[in-house]
Formats: C-alpha cells, structure tokens, sequence
C-alpha cells in the first residue's frame, strides 16, 4: 500500500482487510481477483459508481462479472456531496460544523455540559431501538451515539484537551489490553474464561484496590436499578457478603428500598436485567389500560 499525489495504491487483500476506506482520496485497488468480494466492498462505499477497469469505465455492479483485473481506479469524491459516507466522512462533517468562522452557529460554541444530557437522551433511544428490534431505528439511533462522541471529542479538540484521534488510540489500547486471550499469551475456551481474564485486565488496568474501591468508582448517574445490580453482582462475584441483598423482613418494615434491592439481586442472580423487566412490566400495565375515548 502506498500513497502518492494521485490518490491510494492498495493490493486486493488489504483493501478487503481494512474497515474504513476514506474516499475523498482516489483510490486504485491492484491485483483484483476476487472481484465480487471487491465489487460488493466497493458497493458499500461509492454504490454503483462508474470505476475504471484497466483503463476502461465500469459500473461497480458490472465489476463481479470480470474474472480479474489489474487495476481498479475510483475518483475522488468531494466531502459533501456523495451518495455514501462513512465514518472518516462523519469526522470531517463535524468537523466542518465546528468550525469558527463558516461553522454552524449553535454547534461550535457548546460545551461539555451544554450537550451532556444529549448523550444519555441519545443511549436510551438506541435501547429502546434494541428492545423493538427497530432496524430502522437502530441505523439512526447509533449514529446518533456516534455523533455524541463526535461531538464531545470536537469540543475537547477545540479546547485544547483532547482530540478524537486520542479517543480512538485510548479505545484500542484497552481492547488489546483487555483481551489478553487474543492479542497476548491468555487462552480462554469459551465466554466464561473470557470475562474472567477482561475482568482481571481491567482490575490491573484501572489499579483497583478491592472491590469496594471498584464500586465506588461506579458512575454516580447510573439509573438506580442498573447501579444495585452491578453492585450485587461484583460484590457476590468477589466473595463478600451479599446479606445486605436478603429479603428478611424488609417489608414488614416498610422499608421498600431494601425490597427493591433483594429483588435486583434475585433477577440478577436469574440472568435477568432488572431495568429490563421493570421496563417490561410498566409496558404491559400500559398495554392493558383501556383506550382513550
């Protein structure tokens, strides 16, 4: 692979091996064989564009039907004005957007805290796009947590604190780190001895000192349910008393807090998301409500 004033030069395995493509450099693919394999990726990324095959024009979907080629050659697009975007093109619309002069007038002067509920709003709609199994949904919901952190790491870039790059290597670097079992010398024969290595990783990672020190590091915004749960399950996972999670008689006491506690612990304990089910009860009483006249 190399790259010169005319765009990127890159050999058929390559192309095929890497996960973003930035297409507003001209791109060459060489030493085409598997064309179909080759069509369908470029599909993705200039739909059914006109390429030129060893010096001849090609529409990209006509491209499987050549049994090789030496040479596949896509133009440069412009930055906002294609048919398919891709993430280098999300990056470069941000920034765009913040831009000081020329830039969108709300967008480039927010701040950290100024657009900080927008993620949480922005999480919870991709969920709920999950549990609906909203395809559609997921599609614009994802990209709009995408865009978040986009966001946030544009802020910081702007600032002087941090750019996205710098999140991308952080984000790397702990998932090699983490997952000894694939880019280290660990071995793990299933999804059990993966998490307990990634937990391990993470616990020398993060310097923890127990796990009381682990679960004060919990995010204080978590919802209450969702902290109660991954608080019951990393203390019975370390081995500590989990007494504090019994029922006992904590209704007779009117303490329902507690209740709700014991009650966390026991639909973790039965592989079931609290959050969930609370959720999908609230649905149901819903559901079952009689239509508004």
């Amino acid at each position: 692979m190399k790259d010169n004033k005319r765009g990127l030069f890159i050999d058929e395995d390559t192309f095929l091996r890497l996960p973003i493509i930035d297409t507003s450099v001209a791109l060459t693919v060489y030493e085409v064989k598997e064309t179909k394999a080759v069509a369908d990726k470029l599909s993705r990324l200039y739909g059914d564009a006109e390429a030129v095959v060893d010096g001849k024009p090609v529409r990209i979907s006509e491209l499987s039907k050549i049994e090789s080629a030496k040479a596949v050659e896509l133009p440069t697009l412009p930055d906002f004005d294609k048919k398919r975007y891709n993430a280098a093109d999300a990056a470069r619309v941000i920034n765009r957007l913040m831009q000081k002069d020329g830039g969108c007038p709300w967008d480039s002067v927010q701040t950290h805290e100024s657009i900080r509920v927008n993620m949480i709003e922005e999480a919870y709609e991709a969920v709920d796009a999950i549990d609906t199994h909203d395809l559609a949904g997921m599609r614009e919901e994802f990209g709009d947590v995408f865009l978040q952190s986009l966001l946030q790491s544009a802020i910081a870039n702007r600032d002087g604190e941090f750019c996205f790059d710098d999140v991308c290597d952080e984000l790397c670097k702990k998932l090699i780190g983490r997952h000894t079992f694939i880019f280290g010398d660990d071995s793990a024969a299933g999804a059990g001895d993966a998490l307990v290595l990634w937990d391990k990783n993470k616990a020398k990672e993060k310097h923890y000192a127990g796990v009381k020190n682990q679960l004060e590091r919990l995010p204080q915004e978590f919802p209450s349910l969702l902290r109660c749960q991954k608080a019951y399950k990393k203390i019975k996972k370390a081995g500590a008393s989990v007494d504090a999670f019994e029922l006992g008689d904590s209704m007779e006491k009117r303490d329902y807090a507690a209740a709700i506690a014991a009650l966390t612990a026991r639909l973790a304990d039965e592989g079931k998301d609290a959050e969930v089910e609370l959720n999908r009860v609230v649905r149901d009483i819903i559901k079952e409500l009689p239509s508004d006249k």
